[in-house]
C-alpha cells in the first residue's frame, strides 16, 4: 500500500513547455479544423499513437488528456515516489465495490490522471511477458503478428536500454542480444545495491529456485534483475518518451489537456467520427472530429466507460438506464482480469532499509537532495531490484489436484504461476526496519467487470476486479506463500529476519498442519489492487460473437472507432501490462497506418 507525505521539501522548479499543448480549462482549442484522428486518452498507448502516426507530416492528430500536463510534477520524476505516494492530483481516485470473496473490504485502485496516464504512478516495472503469452494471443485472434516473433522487433524498437544510475557492470545482469538501444523509452536495471540483492541471489540454485539472467527474452521463469521505466536516475513516462518537446513541436500533432471525454458520437450516419468532451473546470461540452478514425485510448477503466456512456454496450442493461442504444456489443466491460497481489513484512536486522526515507523527515530530505543533485541514491531505484516468477511444484499431491481439476491457467506448460518480489521496506506506515514480499497470482481465473453506476452513469464507474472469486486463485497464492515461506527459511534468511507482522505469524505457524484458515484469512484481509487489468475491451477473431475488436482493433460492428489500449488484452500477459501496452500501441500504430 503506497504511502502519502509531504513534499513540502521539494525544490525544483517546473519547466515551462514551448510546445502546442492546450489546455481545456483555459485556451481557445484547435477545433475548427478537421484532424486525422482523434485519439482519446494520453497515458501509455495514446501517446505512443500520436508519436507514431504523426512521423507521417500528411497525418494529424488531436490527442485528449482527461489530466492535466506532466512537466514539473517532481513526484513524477523521481522514481522512489511509488513508495512515498503520488498525489491524488494526480491520480482518478478510484475504489472497487465490495469484494464479496475478499470479507466485502473496499479497495483503492489508483489509475494515472495525467499525461502520460499510468505510467506517470505506477511501479515501474518493465516485463515483455512470456512468448507463449503472445503466440496464445495470435493464436486466440487468428492474426499471427500478435505472435511473439513479430512483437519481439516492437519491444526492441521502443526502447533505450541505459546504463543504471550507480553506473555498476551489469554484465551478466541483462541479455543484449534481445534488447533495443535507439527507442524513445529509456529503461534500466537497478540503480543502487540493497541489502537484499546478496541474500536472494545466495538463496538461488540451479533447479527449485534458478537464475534467469533476462526475463525479457520470452523466457519468464526464474529469478532475475528487474528492469525499471527508469533513465539516468529519473522515471520515464509514456509523455516523457514518446510527447517530449521535439515531438509536441510537430505542427500536425495538437494535444489538449484537462479534457474530459464523455461520449464518441456518429455525427452524420452509423460512422463513429465525433468526440464529445468538456473542460475539467467546466461542464459544457464541446465535440471534435476526426475525418478518418476515432481511437480509444482511456486505458481498461476509462475506455469501457465511456462507450458504454455512448450507448456502445449490452442493449438491455444501457435503456435501463435511460442511455439510447447505439450498437449491442455485450462484451463491453465484461470479463475484467487482473492481476492478484498480497503484501506480507517482516521486521529485519538490518538498518539498511528504505524505511527511514518512509518515516523520517530528515533522512527523506537527504536522499532527495542526493537526487537532486546527481540523480542517485535510493531515491533513483524503482520499486524493486530482483523479482522471482515460479511455477507450482508439479510433484505435490495438492498442486497435482489443482491442474486436475482448474487445467493451465498460463499460457503455456514451463511459463509461471506466481511471483514473488523481494521489497526492501515495509510497504505501510510503521516504525522500525522491515522486509516486504509481494505475492502475486499471474494468471487469475476470477473475472469481473467495469459498469455504470445506474445513478450517476456520468460519474465514476463501478469496478468489481471480483477478486478470489475463483477458487483456483485461492489455491494459487496458497501455494506461492508456501513457496515463499520455504525460501525464506534457509541460507541466509533465518538471521537477517525478524519477527513476522500484521497476522503473518499465525499463518507461518499453521504451515505443515493442513489448515489454511489463517491463511487465507490474510489473503482476503490483504489482497490489493494488482494495477494489470485488462480485457474490458477484449480482442476476439474477426466474426466472433463475443469481444469488443477484432485483432486489427477495430470495434466490432462499427466503423471509424478502434481501441489500442490494454483492455483489448483478454488475459493478463506475463507479469505487468507497461510495457505490453506499450508494444501493443506501436504494432497498432502500423496496423493503422497500413489500413489507410
Amino acid at each position: 500500500m503506497l504511502k502519502t507525505t509531504s513534499v513540502a521539501f521539494l525544490s525544483v522548479l517546473a519547466p515551462i513547455c514551448a510546445a502546442a499543448v492546450y489546455d481545456a480549462n483555459t485556451d481557445a482549442l484547435p477545433l475548427s479544423t478537421l484532424h486525422d484522428y482523434v485519439i482519446v486518452g494520453g497515458g501509455v498507448a495514446g501517446s505512443v499513437l500520436a508519436n507514431r502516426l504523426t512521423e507521417d507530416a500528411n497525418v494529424s492528430v488531436l490527442l485528449l488528456e482527461a489530466g492535466p500536463f506532466h512537466k514539473g510534477v517532481i513526484e513524477t520524476e523521481v522514481p522512489f515516489y511509488f513508495w512515498l505516494g503520488i498525489p491524488s492530483t494526480y491520480q482518478w481516485n478510484y475504489t472497487t465495490v465490495p469484494q464479496s470473496s475478499a470479507n466485502n473490504r473496499i479497495i483503492d485502485y489508483p489509475r494515472g490522471h495525467i499525461l502520460g496516464g499510468s505510467s506517470a504512478i505506477n511501479g515501474l516495472v518493465y516485463d515483455r511477458a512470456a512468448s507463449s503469452d503472445f503466440d496464445k494471443l495470435a493464436n486466440m485472434t487468428g492474426d499471427s503478428g500478435w505472435g511473439w516473433d513479430s512483437m519481439l522487433s516492437y519491444y526492441e524498437k521502443l526502447e533505450t536500454f541505459g546504463p543504471p544510475a550507480d553506473g555498476h557492470n551489469i554484465t551478466g545482469q541483462f541479455d543484449p542480444a534481445v534488447h533495443g538501444f535507439s527507442g524513445p523509452l529509456g529503461v534500466s536495471l537497478p540503480g543502487y545495491s540493497q541489502t537484499l540483492d546478496a541474500l536472494v541471489l545466495e538463496s538461488l540454485n540451479n533447479s527449485t529456485y534458478p537464475y534467469n539472467e533476462d526475463s525479457n527474452n520470452g523466457d519468464e521463469l526464474g529469478f532475475a534483475w528487474q528492469v525499471s521505466t527508469i533513465h539516468n536516475g529519473t522515471r520515464t513516462t509514456a509523455a516523457t518518451a514518446y510527447l517530449a518537446d521535439n515531438y509536441l513541436a510537430r505542427p500536425n500533432l495538437d494535444v489538449v489537456v484537462n479534457a474530459f471525454v464523455t461520449r464518441v458520437l456518429a455525427s452524420n450516419g452509423s460512422d463513429i467520427d465525433t468526440v464529445e468532451f468538456h473542460a475539467v473546470d467546466n461542464t459544457t461540452n464541446v465535440n471534435a472530429q476526426a475525418s478518418r478514425e476515432v481511437i480509444m485510448s482511456a486505458g481498461s477503466v476509462n475506455t469501457p466507460h465511456i462507450l458504454l456512456n455512448s450507448g456502445i454496450g449490452d442493449n438491455a442493461t444501457l435503456s435501463a438506464m435511460n442511455i439510447t442504444p447505439v450498437h449491442h456489443l455485450p462484451s463491453v466491460g465484461q470479463n475484467m482480469s487482473d492481476t492478484t497481489v498480497i503484501y506480507v513484512s517482516w521486521e529485519v536486522s538490518s538498518n539498511d532499509t528504505f524505511d527511514p526515507i518512509l518515516n523520517n523527515e530528515t533522512a527523506r530530505a537527504e536522499a532527495f537532495a542526493q537526487w537532486n543533485a546527481t540523480r542517485t541514491g535510493r531515491m533513483a531505484n524503482g520499486a524493486i531490484n530482483l523479482q522471482g516468477l515460479l511455477r507450482m511444484n508439479e510433484s505435490d499431491p495438492s498442486v497435482q489436484s489443482i491442474y486436475q481439476q482448474y487445467g493451465e491457467s498460463v499460457a503455456g506448460s514451463s511459463d509461471p504461476d506466481f511471483e514473488m518480489l523481494f521489497i526492501d521496506g515495509f510497504t505501510g506506515t510503521s516504525n522500525g526496519t522491515y522486509m516486504s514480499m509481494l505475492f502475486g497470482v499471474l494468471s487469475p481465473m476470477s473475472r469481473g467487470s467495469i459498469t455504470l453506476n445506474a445513478s450517476d452513469p456520468m460519474g465514476p464507474p463501478l469496478i468489481d476486479p471480483n477478486y478470489f472469486a475463483s477458487e483456483y486463485d485461492v489455491l494459487v497464492m496458497r501455494q506461492a506463500l508456501l513457496t515463499g515461506f520455504e525460501f525464506l527459511s534457509t541460507g541466509p534468511w533465518p538471521s537477517y529476519l525478524g519477527q513476522p507482522v500484521n497476522g503473518l505469524a499465525e499463518v507461518i505457524d499453521a504451515v505443515g498442519t493442513g489448515d489454511f484458515t489463517a491463511m487465507d484469512e490474510l489473503m482476503r484481509n490483504g489482497v490489493q489492487n494488482g494495477a494489470h487489468l485488462v480485457a474490458t475491451s477484449s480482442m476476439s477473431p474477426y466474426g466472433a460473437d463475443w469481444g469488443v475488436v477484432d485483432p486489427d482493433l477495430r470495434v466490432k460492428g462499427l466503423n471509424g472507432l478502434r481501441v489500442v489500449d490494454a483492455s483489448v488484452y483478454p488475459f493478463v500477459p506475463g507479469g505487468a501490462t507497461q510495457l505490453p501496452t506499450y508494444c501493443l500501441a506501436e504494432r497498432a500504430s502500423d496496423v493503422i497506418k497500413a489500413s489507410q
